[in-house]
């Protein structure tokens, strides 16, 4: 019995700890669309664009052409916004994945300590 149990604490539940924590670290690249935003990273902001004349203008071409780029300067710029706060939580899923694993690694070593220290101060 105490080795299925030393098998579960120390292996299997280890094992699922870490699978959850990749599920969550997934879930945060794809709450925030950061492989789609690093994919569209050139696209303009909401598919924005101004068609160009049909004839030669170069004032409406110019027009147009700067339309376009500031188009996808304000996507650019607000996709870079977007893929910070994404991986911003990511690294706070990372940290807080290694505190809880360290934690939920040496929590029998902890509860053993307190139990002897709590049979320690009965015997005084």
């Amino acid at each position: 019995m105490i080795y299925l149990f030393l098998k579960w604490k120390f292996i299997d539940s280890n094992i699922d700890f870490i699978k959850s924590w990749f599920l969550f670290l997934k879930f945060g690249l794809n709450i925030f669309s950061v492989p789609l935003l690093l994919r569209t990273f050139f696209w303009p902001w909401h598919k924005y664009q101004v068609q160009y004349p049909n004839g030669f203008n170069p004032k409406e071409i110019l027009f147009t052409f700067f339309g376009n780029i500031m188009s996808r300067g304000i996507g650019m710029i607000l996709r870079t916004f977007f893929i910070l706060i994404g991986l911003f939580f990511e690294f706070f899923i990372f940290l807080f994945g290694i505190i809880l694993f360290i934690f939920w690694f040496i929590l029998p070593f902890i509860t053993i300590y307190f139990l002897y220290l709590g049979i320690l101060f009965l015997l005084k």
